[in-house]
């Protein structure tokens, strides 16, 4: 019996993540309408992600491609992305994609500090100053 109550557990987190999911897409719709959209050089792929503007880290640093990513991907990464409120740039420098738990070092032939990294909450590449609400203190 206590493994049904784990069950119901885990179906309630991912029934309120879905819910959550929803409500980060309807915000940021509605924050993508109310802020300048000044920056559409790009438009394309990365309609979910947060960019760069005004970060001189990142100013370089493309972590926008999602060409290697598969449709459903994309919209995997685009719903957790924007449930999580990932930003390209940390609004606290002591808190970063780079310094996180969960962040996913680059690959050794990339190791520079403007390398785009990953997450392992969601698909893709990630910038190293970026942020979410998931952020956790690497040990």
């Amino acid at each position: 019996m206590g493994q049904n109550e784990h069950d119901v557990s885990r179906r309630d987190f991912l029934q309120r993540l879905s819910i959550v999911g929803a409500a980060g897409i309807g915000g940021s719709t509605l924050l993508s309408a109310c802020g300048g959209g000044s920056d559409g050089e790009s438009g394309g792929g990365a309609e979910g992600q947060t960019s760069a503007a005004g970060g001189q880290a990142t100013a370089d640093l493309d972590c926008d491609d999602l060409s290697a990513l598969s449709d459903a991907q994309i919209q995997q990464r685009n719903q957790m992305a924007e449930s999580l409120n990932y930003v390209a740039e940390t609004p606290n420098p002591e808190q970063n994609c780079a310094n996180c738990a969960l962040y996913e070092q680059p690959e050794a032939e990339e190791t520079t500090d403007n390398a785009c990294g990953g997450c392992q909450l969601f698909p893709g590449p990630v910038y190293p100053n970026g942020y979410c609400t998931s952020w956790a203190p690497a040990s």
